[in-house]
C-alpha cells in the first residue's frame, strides 16, 4: 500500500481524518483546484453536498441499523462519514475502480478505526450494484455521485435500494439536464428538452422524472425528500418503494410536461395530449419539454427535521450556516411545485422589476402563495398560474 507521501495531504471533514491529494498539486491557470486531475477523486465544493446527505440519513430514516452503499467512493469519505456520523449506519460498502482510490479508502478507514465496517471493492459501479442484489445485499442508503451523469447507474441504484430506503443522486452534467445543450440532454435523458429561463427548476425536476420513471419500469416508486442545486451540481435524495399499483398512481399523478412560451414566458404543467398549440398570453409557440416530476420536490417535514438537527446534535457540521440557509429555503418552496422568474414577466410587461415581497404579498391577496427559491436570485416558487403572476408582477 506505499503511496507518495508528497502527493497527500490530512484533512478532517465532519468527524473524519482522510488523506487526500494536495490541492496545490493539481491547479488550473487561474489558481483553482481541478479534482479530476488528482490521482483519486475528491472535491472540497462537495462538503455542503455530503453535510445535507448526513442530515437527510439522520434525519428521514427509521432507527434500524442500516447499510451504506457508496460506488464511486474516491477517497471514501462520503462512506466514511456516514459511519463515523450516522450511529445507525453499522455497515458501508466503498467501491471505486480506480486501483489508487481502492488502497487509500482502506488507508482512510483504518485511520478512522472503522475498518472492520467498510467493505472495499475496486469494480464498475453497475457490476457491483447488480452484483449485490444478486446475492440478496440490498441497502438502506444508496449514494451515487459519479464524475458526470448518475443517467447510466440510476436503474442499478434503483435496483440496490431496499424497499423504504433513500437513493441519494448527484448530477454535474448540469447544462445537459438544465436544456442550456438540450440535444444531449434530451438523449441521456430520454426527454424533450428546451432552453427557459429557470434552467435548474427543469434540470432538477427532469432528474427527478427520470429517477421516477426508471424505478416505475421496476415496479418502485419514489417521493422526493430533499433536492437542490449548488455550484457547479444538482442533488436529489429520495425515498424508494415496492409497489406496482402505486408506481402507475406516481406516473399519473406526478409526471408532467411543461408548455413554455420564449416571447412572454408564459409556461403550464400538463399532460402531453392536453399542450394547447399556441400561447393563450401572446399568441407564440409552445416549446414543450418533459416529462419532469411535477410533485413537491422535497419533503417539508424532513428538511424541518434536518434543520432541527443543525441546530442540535449535527451543529458541528462543517457547512452549517450554508446548510441552514438553503435548508430554511427548501422548507419554504416545499409547498410549492412551480417557478417562475420576476425578471421575465417584467421584461413582458416592459416594466421595472418589482420586489418579491411586494409580489408574494400580491399572491396572497389571491389567496395563492409565494417565496424566493433558492434555484435563481428572481426566482419565486408559487402555486399561482403565469397569468395571476403576470398580474402581481405588473401591479
Amino acid at each position: 500500500m506505499h503511496m507518495d507521501r508528497e502527493e497527500y495531504i490530512l484533512i478532517e471533514e465532519g468527524l473524519v481524518r482522510l488523506k487526500v491529494p494536495d490541492f496545490s498539486r493539481y491547479l488550473r491557470s487561474d489558481g483553482v483546484y481541478e479534482p479530476s486531475w488528482a490521482p483519486v477523486f475528491y472535491n472540497p465544493a462537495q462538503t455542503l453536498n455530503r453535510d445535507l446527505s448526513i442530515l437527510a440519513a439522520s434525519a428521514c430514516l427509521g432507527d434500524e441499523d442500516m447499510r451504506v452503499l457508496d460506488p464511486f467512493s474516491g477517497t471514501g469519505v462520503r462512506a466514511l462519514r456516514y459511519l463515523k456520523e450516522v450511529p445507525r449506519v453499522q455497515e458501508a460498502y466503498a467501491n471505486d475502480i480506480n486501483e489508487e482510490a481502492y488502497r487509500l479508502i482502506k488507508i482512510n478507514a483504518s485511520m478512522n478505526s472503522l475498518q472492520d465496517k467498510v467493505k472495499v471493492f475496486r469494480t464498475e459501479a453497475n457490476s457491483l450494484m447488480f452484483l449485490m442484489k444478486y446475492m440478496g445485499l440490498t441497502f438502506h442508503i444508496v449514494d451515487i455521485d459519479p464524475y458526470g451523469s448518475p443517467a447510466p447507474y440510476v436503474d442499478a441504484g434503483v435496483w440496490s435500494v431496499r424497499n423504504g430506503g433513500l437513493l441519494a443522486v448527484t448530477a454535474t452534467d448540469t447544462a445537459p439536464l438544465s436544456g442550456t445543450k438540450w440535444v444531449a440532454g434530451s438523449r441521456k435523458y430520454d426527454v424533450y428538452l428546451a432552453k427557459t429561463d429557470v434552467p435548474h427548476y427543469v434540470g432538477i425536476n427532469l432528474l427527478i422524472g427520470f429517477i421516477a420513471r426508471r424505478a416505475a419500469a421496476r415496479d418502485r416508486y419514489v417521493e422526493p425528500l430533499m433536492s437542490f442545486t449548488s455550484k457547479h451540481y444538482y442533488r436529489v435524495i429520495l425515498r424508494v418503494r415496492r409497489g406496482a399499483t402505486q408506481a402507475s398512481r406516481m406516473r399519473e399523478e406526478n409526471l408532467r410536461y411543461m408548455a413554455y412560451c420564449r416571447r412572454c414566458g408564459f409556461r403550464e404543467l400538463a399532460e402531453l395530449t392536453e399542450i394547447r398549440g399556441e400561447c393563450p398570453i401572446c399568441g407564440g409557440s409552445l416549446q414543450v419539454i418533459g416529462p419532469l416530476w411535477s410533485g413537491p420536490s422535497s419533503s417539508k417535514e424532513c428538511i424541518d427535521r434536518s434543520l432541527q438537527l443543525l441546530k442540535g446534535k449535527l451543529s458541528y457540521l462543517p457547512t452549517r450556516d450554508e446548510a441552514e440557509s438553503l435548508l430554511q429555503k427548501l422548507s419554504q418552496e416545499s409547498n410549492y411545485s412551480q417557478t417562475y422568474r420576476v425578471s421575465t414577466a417584467a421584461r413582458y410587461l416592459r416594466i421595472n422589476m418589482p420586489k418579491a415581497e411586494k409580489i408574494a404579498e400580491c399572491l396572497r391577496s389571491k389567496g395563492l402563495g409565494g417565496v424566493r427559491s433558492h434555484l435563481c436570485s428572481d426566482c419565486i416558487s408559487t402555486n399561482a398560474d403565469w397569468r395571476n403572476f403576470l398580474e402581481c408582477v405588473e401591479g
